[in-house]
């Protein structure tokens, strides 16, 4: 075997090397030579050490980042859902390997992670739009996880958090627009007579679209209709967004009525999911996207996203009188903080309930003195004055 000097062939050097080598005999014969010690920069270190039966200590500078991560992602694939596969493989190809490849762990300082994060910035998706935030901070998990490991790995106590300091695009809030039932009425007479039942089931429900593309059939009983799968990209998954959205919606008879029209919609098809297209295959997101665009603009009415079909149900059913805590079940959230926070700044004005019910109820109560009180008018929609109508 043979080892580079990188010195030039000098009769210094040829002393200078003589000795080397005699420290390396000497070394051997007492039985302490370790390859890597005496030839750190050797691409032969990992080699020799592991028949030494050592472990190489490497510095953050001698492992590239593309090397590492490719290794990686590799090993950890057996135990990762298709989504997540899905979800690395992009990040990694598309952004982190591109431009991060060539670059050792010591140079993934912060300043480094700042440059690579103003690049996303400025890169553009397949439609020509720029980087949305929610995708910059997607691409940003595989990073995290992957120096995470490898400082666990390498054991560098003294690695600098490269994420110190790094502030990251924050994705766009969305207000929150529910259709009234006027408006609804107008959208759904516009919609094909196919995909009627899909749009009438979605906002009765308030299923994710990639739920509702994945209920199946056999997911439904006389009692109950019970989400546990989605499909996103066309794939079909069983891990859903959070624990408690694997859940169970009462079988109500509106409904069962809309099931009903389904089934006698598609009974040709012989198809397992209950949403399908006109060809009997599963419906692809993107194609009702493009529908609903085309019967927005038919309809001339404010556009809206084709998510807000799960907002209106959540606005109506809370502006009707249904419990925080009952929505949140239904639509399949941790508890009924989330349903405060997107809904409860809208709910008054979508139902014109600003204050002007209990002033009534407080003016009437002054010129029946004596008169007592019934319950309110989130409880008593009889009571004179206090009717709910649900309109923008």
């Amino acid at each position: 075997m043979r080892e580079p000097s990188g010195l030039s062939d000098t009769q210094a050097n040829r002393i200078l090397l003589r000795k080397q080598l005699n420290l390396v005999i000497a070394e051997i014969v007492n039985g302490v030579f370790e390859f890597a010690a005496r030839f750190p920069h050797s691409n032969k270190r990992e080699y020799f050490s592991e028949l030494e039966g050592r472990r190489v200590t490497k510095k953050p500078g001698d492992v590239l980042f593309g090397v590492y991560a490719q290794k990686w992602f590799e090993a950890m694939k057996p135990g990762m859902s298709r989504s997540q596969i899905r979800d690395y493989t992009s990040a990694l190809d598309m952004h982190l390997l591109p431009s991060l490849k060539n670059l050792s762990f010591g140079q993934l300082n912060s300043v480094q992670l700042k440059k690579f994060v103003a690049q996303m910035k400025g890169k553009k998706n397949q439609y020509g739009k720029p980087l949305s935030a929610k995708r910059i901070q997607n691409v940003m998990i595989p990073l995290r996880v992957i120096i995470k490991d490898a400082i666990e790995e390498y054991g560098w106590t003294d690695f600098p958090d490269p994420f110190t300091r790094l502030k990251l695009p924050r994705p766009k809030k969305f207000r929150v627009l529910p259709f009234s039932f006027e408006e609804w009425n107008i959208l759904i007479n516009a919609i094909p007579d196919w995909y009627k039942p899909y749009f009438e089931f979605a906002v009765q429900t308030g299923l994710r679209p990639s739920e509702q593309v994945a209920l199946k059939w056999d997911a439904i009983d006389s009692e109950y209709i019970h989400i546990e799968l989605s499909r996103v990209r066309n794939y079909e998954k069983d891990d859903l967004k959070t624990h408690e959205s694997r859940r169970r919606i009462l079988l109500r008879p509106t409904l069962k009525h809309i099931l009903n029209q389904q089934k006698e919609l598609t009974k040709e098809m012989q198809s397992p999911y209950v949403f399908i297209n006109s060809y009997g295959r599963p419906i692809l997101q993107d194609k009702l996207r493009e529908l609903w665009a085309k019967v927005m603009r038919k309809t001339d009415l404010p556009y809206r996203r084709m998510y807000e079909t799960r907002h209106t149900f959540a606005s109506w059913a809370l502006a009707l009188g249904e419990t925080p805590e009952w929505v949140a079940r239904t639509l399949g959230h941790v508890d009924t903080s989330m349903v405060y926070k997107t809904y409860g700044r809208y709910i008054p004005n979508l139902t014109k309930m600003d204050g002007s019910a209990i002033e009534r109820q407080f003016a009437e109560s002054e010129n029946r003195k004596g008169s007592q009180f019934g319950h309110n008018c989130g409880h008593n929609r009889d009571f004179d004055g206090c009717q709910s109508v649900i309109t923008t």
